[in-house]
């Protein structure tokens, strides 16, 4: 039997999670073992600067490395009938890896995420300040989990203790993408905390005939708050609360 490539079991089907700004293939974490049990592969991605990668952490990160982080774990592992998920910032990396490698996509997941349905809005002057201040680099202060959320002290500590400076280049380049039709597509929307700056996309999404759109009770941290239900969404296996014909 030979050894490569990778059965196609191991590559059919796959399941690629891309993490949002200032945390990284971590955050996935609660999710992971719903997913697995489903039999598919699943990929949790390192974007470059954060989790795995956080010791290339700089100002100098793009969006394009990101990109090209995502792309090459899909080519070197020859994934194929890929189900797409990215989560917040994690939506403008998957827009931009689509025309990269459509012939590998299936299915794309946008995650309380940055979705190319709705003109991008400029960024705030406190967070141009806030970078300019940190040497390109734009601290941690959006969506801090509380102990409730995250169920403890030690929880919130162990999570803090993860998170990174997001590079500001990565959050000022062109990402839009026109997506076809005909494309599988789903915006899932956290409704437990708006509004939030992921609201717009959601009101485009929920009436817009090529998107699938679900609502979850919970916040921007889904897989956190929700995770069976986000599991049962990446699967394709939520339909009740769904709306449009995507």
């Amino acid at each position: 039997m030979s050894l490569f490539p990778p059965p196609e079991s191991d590559r059919r089907q796959a399941i690629v999670l891309v993490h949002g700004a200032w945390v990284g293939e971590w955050s996935w974490l609660p999710i992971l073992p719903q997913l697995r049990a489903s039999g598919r592969p699943v990929h949790a991605v390192s974007l470059t600067g954060h989790g795995a990668r956080s010791h290339q952490s700089g100002p100098q990160v793009t969006l394009a490395d990101h990109v090209a982080d995502v792309v090459g774990l899909i080519e070197t592992l020859d994934l194929v009938d890929i189900t797409l998920v990215g989560h917040s910032y994690g939506g403008r990396v998957v827009t931009q890896v689509w025309p990269r490698v459509s012939d590998r996509i299936a299915r794309m997941v946008y995650l309380d995420a940055h979705t190319p349905v709705a003109p991008e809005a400029p960024q705030s002057p406190d967070r141009v300040a806030a970078a300019e201040a940190n040497g390109g680099m734009l601290p941690f202060t959006d969506y801090v989990p509380s102990i409730d959320l995250v169920g403890s002290v030690e929880a919130r500590d162990w999570f803090m203790a993860r998170v990174m400076p997001q590079s500001f280049r990565c959050l000022n380049a062109p990402w839009q993408v026109d997506l076809p039709d005909a494309l599988p597509k789903l915006f899932v929307s956290a409704t437990g905390d708006r509004p939030n700056r992921f609201s717009r996309y959601a009101e485009v999404c929920r009436d817009h005939p090529a998107w699938d759109y679900l609502e979850l009770d919970g916040t921007h941290f889904l897989m956190m708050t929700n995770p069976d239900e986000v599991a049962d969404a990446i699967l394709g296996n939520s339909t009740k609360s769904v709306t449009g014909c995507g």
